[in-house]
C-alpha cells in the first residue's frame, strides 16, 4: 500500500513538473501501464474476495443503463450485499442521483482497485473495466450488460484500434453476457465473446419501457416533467444522435422550427423538443450553442444521466445511428431516422442490417424528415415493429432485472 501511494506521488510530480501537454500524457501513459499492472497484480494476490460484494461500472460513471436497473432491483429486494459504484470525478457533482445503499468510489483511485480486488462480481455495460489493468481472479465473475440494443451499427469495425484490442481482451475474460434477443446471442458469440455464456434475460433497463404505468414510471415522469418545466399536456420529441469516430458537429443540422411545425401538423397539440448529444460531443455542443441559439422550444438535456428516463416522456424519437431507438421501439411510439451521412457511414463503419429494413422511416435531409413525419402511418409502423422484433428473436418482457438478480443470488 505504501509502495503504491509513493508511486502515485512520484507519478503526480513527474506529470506536473517534467513534461507538458500531450507528450506528458503519452509518455506517462506507457510508464503507468507497466507500474500499475505490477501494483494491481500484487494487490489482487493479497486481497481476499468478499462473496457479498458487487462492483458496477458504466461508461460515464452515471447511475444509468442496465446496471442502474439491476442495482435498483437488488435494493428493492433488500438483499444483504455490498454495492460499489464507480464514478468519474464530474459525476461527484451529481451525487444525489445515487441511492444511499450504494458506496461510491472514484475511478482510477487506489480505493477503486481495492474494491475491484475484493468484489465477487464485476458488472460492466461496455469494456470499461479492461482499461484499468486490474487482473480478474478465478473466483471473480465478470458480467457484460451491453449498452446497445439489437446490434444496429457495427462495433468490430471501429477505427479505434486500441478499443478493438481492449474489446477482445475483455471478451476473453467475460463469464456472462446479458442479451435481449437471439440476434444478439449470435452477434456477441461471433464478435468479442465467443466463450462467454449468454444470459437470454432481456435488458433490465428496458423493463420500465415494456411494462408501462408502474408506480416507478409515474414517479420518474412526474419528477422529470417538473425538473424540465414541461406541462403534463405538452408533447415531447427527443433528438438524440450518436457520435462519429471523426468527432464533428456538422452532421446534426436538424431544422428545429420545421420539425416542430411538422409534429404539430401530424400529431396535433403543443410540442417541445429535447436534444441529447453524445457525451463525447460536449465541447462541440458548447461551441454550437454559442454560435447558434436554440429556439425557446428546444431544451438541451445532454448531461441528463439516463436516457431511459427521457424515453418515458418521449412521444416521438429521432436519432441517426444510436441504438437507443431500438429500445424505444419496444413502446411502439413513432420513431424516425435523420441521417445526413448515410453513404459514408455505411462504407466506414457499417451496420449489421440495412437501416431500410427496420420499421423506422429514414431521411437523409430535413425535407425528407418533415415528409416522413407528416405522412407517418402509425398502424403500419406498429405492425412492422412487431414483425421486426419477432424476426430478431426479442425476449423483452419486463422482468429482466428480476432474472439477473436471481442469477446473482446463484453466483454469490
Amino acid at each position: 500500500m505504501l509502495l503504491e501511494k509513493s508511486y502515485r506521488k512520484l507519478k503526480k510530480l513527474f506529470i506536473t513538473d517534467t513534461l507538458s501537454g500531450k507528450n506528458r500524457r503519452r509518455v506517462f501513459k506507457r510508464i503507468d501501464a507497466v507500474f500499475s499492472s505490477f501494483f494491481r497484480r500484487k494487490l489482487a494476490r493479497e486481497t481476499k474476495v468478499a462473496h457479498n460484494k458487487i462492483l458496477f461500472m458504466t461508461t460515464r460513471g452515471s447511475y444509468n443503463c442496465n446496471l442502474r436497473a439491476i442495482a435498483d432491483e437488488i435494493i428493492r429486494q433488500e438483499l444483504p450485499w455490498e454495492l460499489v459504484w464507480v464514478v468519474r470525478r464530474e459525476e461527484l457533482k451529481r451525487s444525489d442521483q445515487f441511492p444511499s445503499k450504494l458506496r461510491i468510489v472514484l475511478r482510477d483511485s487506489y480505493e477503486l482497485f481495492c474494491e475491484m480486488a475484493s468484489a465477487k462480481v464485476w458488472l460492466d455495460n461496455s469494456i470499461n473495466l479492461q482499461y484499468l489493468y486490474m487482473p480478474k481472479k478465478k473466483d471473480q465473475i465478470l458480467i457484460e450488460a451491453w449498452h446497445g440494443s439489437f446490434g444496429l451499427k457495427r462495433f468490430e469495425t471501429s477505427s479505434d484500434k486500441i478499443w478493438i484490442r481492449k474489446a477482445k481482451q475483455a471478451g476473453a475474460r467475460t463469464d456472462y453476457c446479458i442479451t435481449n434477443s437471439e440476434f444478439e446471442n449470435k452477434l456477441f458469440k461471433k464478435t468479442f465473446w465467443p466463450s462467454s455464456e449468454m444470459l437470454s434475460f432481456g435488458y433490465p433497463r428496458n423493463d420500465i419501457l415494456v411494462l408501462p404505468n408502474t408506480d416507478k414510471e409515474k414517479t420518474i415522469k412526474k419528477r422529470l416533467r417538473s425538473d424540465l418545466s414541461i406541462g403534463k399536456d405538452v408533447h415531447v420529441a427527443l433528438y438524440a444522435p450518436t457520435y462519429r469516430d471523426e468527432i464533428s458537429f456538422s452532421y446534426y443540422d436538424i431544422d428545429y422550427k420545421k420539425l416542430q411545425k411538422a409534429l404539430i401538423n401530424r400529431f396535433g397539440g403543443e410540442w417541445i423538443i429535447l436534444v441529447r448529444f453524445h457525451f463525447q460531443l460536449q465541447k462541440q455542443v458548447k461551441k454550437a450553442k454559442k454560435a447558434t441559439q436554440f429556439p425557446e422550444f428546444v431544451l438541451d438535456v445532454s448531461t441528463y444521466p439516463d436516457i431511459q428516463d427521457l424515453l418515458l416522456i418521449t412521444d416521438v424519437g429521432i436519432t441517426d445511428y444510436s441504438s437507443w431507438i431500438c429500445d424505444y421501439m419496444l413502446t411502439r411510439r413513432p420513431a424516425f431516422f435523420f441521417v445526413t451521412d448515410l453513404r459514408s457511414f455505411y462504407s466506414e463503419r457499417g451496420f449489421y442490417y440495412p437501416l431500410e429494413t427496420t420499421p423506422i422511416p429514414l431521411a437523409q435531409n430535413n425535407f425528407e424528415l418533415i415528409n416522413n413525419i407528416e405522412n407517418f402511418d402509425e398502424d403500419r409502423y406498429r405492425e412492422n415493429c412487431d414483425k421486426f422484433l419477432e424476426e430478431k428473436g426479442c425476449f423483452e418482457d419486463g422482468h429482466a432485472a428480476e432474472r439477473v438478480v436471481e442469477k446473482l443470488k446463484e453466483l454469490m
